[in-house]
Formats: structure tokens, C-alpha cells, sequence
């Protein structure tokens, strides 16, 4: 089975969820028989690529032309081919079979004026001409569905993401007992603000992990109290289940795609203001503090077992065939 990955998401972040879910696919994709697979390289300084090896024979590498997310990539394959790109963009040629990954719909709730409108535009065409669409969750399924409700439901497809396993728990690290927050401090419908009014309303030391290795993170997630995720908004969520896999509580809002992924709904708080929600989690917390929580982290270790990459890659992979 031919398939040919456009690696462009590499170029536009330097880290991100979008990174790591290609990382994933890609590292599996490399070293699978039934597949012959080359790759669309663009030059990059993402992270995630850096530690990815990828035999030479399968990149084709590329310029980057002005704008070219928004291009239509330079590709021209002979014979049946799946095109899968990390980021919205479609191959035109006869012999294509178009594949498109939506994360999430961030764009059509949080964003206005020519951002949203250039991606909006983007995102459709990419839809438009794709034989199969891949949501991350059945909420972000849903959220595809009520802007797009053109697209035949029998195209969509909901595949989990994965978690890795460098996320386990540490036996010999220490629990410091801090409040921990995974993600982009400035995005608004994260909710960082409410991270920061707990830890205030606490006491207790709030560590903040953004742009750190998979080690790090690891560790951070054995020595902290629990995992705190305010967001309004996720396609995933992936820091909950990695979370969970290393063995640290997780206290979240009740929004989105969470409810489905995080598996027991006990440690949730319904959206709400932000100070009401501080007020919700700081309860929680406290109470994670005065007690033993062995039930919550076997809880989450039972869900997390649910989510692993190499299924995620096999159930991609179906697609493939359904559509070759």
C-alpha cells in the first residue's frame, strides 16, 4: 500500500498535540511492511522531528515556498497513493486518495477576523476533497459535524489518540505534593487563570510544564498532587491520560471531549466561572491533600490502558485499506 505523509505540521510548530500525534504515526509508519511510504520534508526546528529517525530513502525533501501551508503540495504519483498531511492540505492529482486528521475545531468557537477566516478556508477544502476524515474524539466528531453537516457521516472516523509509555510511575521520586499545569499559559480557553487562583486558594506551589522533554514531564507528573486542566476546550486531551499513566490524579472541567476520555467523572467540575471553578477544584484538591487517593490512581491507570498508539496506528491504517 502506497502512502506518502506531508510532514508540513513540523514547520509551523516548534512543539504541540498536532507534533506529537504525527510523531506517533510516523515512527510506526517507518518501519511497517505493508507499507511503502515516502515523506514530504520540510525544513524545521520542531522537537518532536528531531528525535524521529526516518530512513533517508523515504523523504522527499521540499522548499518552503511563501505560504506554504496554504499551497498545494508538489506531488505526482504514477499509480493508487493514500496522501495523509499532517495539516489540512490535499493532493489534487487523479491518483490520490485524500485522508485529513481533525483535532479539534478551536478555530470556529476562539478565533475571528483573517485568521479564522484563511484557516476556515483551508480546513474546508481540506474536507471537501478528502475520502476520509479522522476525528481525535467523538465530541470533536460532533463539533465537525454542526460546521460541516455536508460531510457523509459513513466518511468520518473516530480514532483515539494514544499515550506513551515513557509515562509510568516512578517509585523511587519523591511526592512534593505541588498543583501541576500542562499546556499553553496564554491561550485563553485553557484556563491558566484558574490554575493560578487555586494554587492561591490552596497554598499549595503551582508548577508550570510548557516546552519541556517527555522525561521531564514524567517526572513532574510522579512528584505532583494531581494534574490540573481548566480548559474550556480540547479535540484530546492528551496530558489527562498521560497523567493518569504515570499515576497522578487529574482534576478537570466537565467540557468538551474530557468527559469521554478521563474515564470516572469524580474529580470533575462543571463549567463555570472562573472563580467559581478555582472555588470547585480548590475543594477537590484540599481534599486530595487529606486522604489516601489509591483508588483515583488505579481508576486512572484502568482507563488509561484503554489508549495506546499502536492501536491508534492500526486503526488509521484500516482506513487506509477501506478507501485504497
Amino acid at each position: 500500500m502506497q502512502v506518502t505523509f506531508d510532514n508540513i505540521i513540523y514547520s509551523l510548530q516548534r512543539v504541540g498535540g498536532i507534533s506529537v500525534v504525527w510523531s506517533e504515526m510516523l515512527k510506526r509508519a517507518c518501519v511497517d511492511p505493508e507499507l511503502s511510504v515516502q515523506m514530504l520534508e520540510y525544513p524545521s526546528n520542531n522537537v518532536l522531528r528531531e528525535h524521529i529517525q526516518i530512513p533517508q530513502d523515504m523523504i522527499v525533501p521540499k522548499s518552503l515556498r511563501c505560504l506554504e501551508r496554504y499551497r498545494v503540495p508538489e506531488f505526482y504519483p504514477m499509480k493508487p497513493t493514500i496522501f495523509h498531511s499532517s495539516y489540512f492540505r490535499i493532493c489534487q492529482n487523479p491518483n490520490v486518495h485524500n485522508v485529513t486528521t481533525v483535532h479539534d475545531l478551536t478555530y470556529h468557537f476562539y478565533r475571528n477576523g483573517l485568521p479564522k477566516a484563511v484557516h476556515l478556508w483551508e480546513e474546508k477544502k481540506a474536507l471537501k476533497h478528502s475520502e476520509a476524515v479522522i476525528c481525535i474524539s467523538e465530541n470533536t466528531k460532533r463539533d465537525l459535524l454542526r460546521f460541516y453537516p455536508w460531510i457523509p457521516e459513513e466518511r468520518i472516523h473516530v480514532i483515539y489518540n494514544g499515550v506513551s509509555d515513557a509515562f509510568y510511575p516512578m517509585p523511587d521520586v519523591e511526592k512534593k505534593g505541588y498543583l501541576l499545569y500542562v499546556g499553553n499559559t496564554s491561550v485563553e480557553y485553557k484556563r491558566y487563570e484558574v490554575a493560578q487562583e487555586v494554587a492561591k486558594r490552596t497554598g499549595i506551589e503551582l508548577v508550570t510544564a510548557c516546552n519541556v522533554t517527555t522525561e521531564q514531564l514524567n517526572r513532574y507528573y510522579n512528584e505532583a498532587l494531581c494534574l490540573l486542566y481548566p480548559s474550556d476546550y480540547e479535540g484530546f486531551g492528551i496530558p489527562v491520560i498521560e497523567a493518569q499513566k504515570a499515576g497522578c490524579p487529574v482534576v478537570a472541567q466537565e467540557s468538551s471531549s474530557i468527559p469521554e476520555i478521563i474515564g470516572s467523572k469524580g474529580l470533575l467540575v462543571k463549567h463555570a466561572s472562573g472563580e467559581q471553578m478555582a472555588a470547585e477544584m480548590s475543594e477537590m484538591v484540599l481534599e486530595l491533600k487529606s486522604r489516601a487517593v489509591n483508588d483515583i490512581i488505579e481508576a486512572g491507570f484502568e482507563n488509561a490502558k484503554r489508549f495506546s498508539w499502536d492501536k491508534t496506528y492500526e486503526q488509521v491504517k484500516n482506513v487506509y485499506r477501506k478507501i485504497i
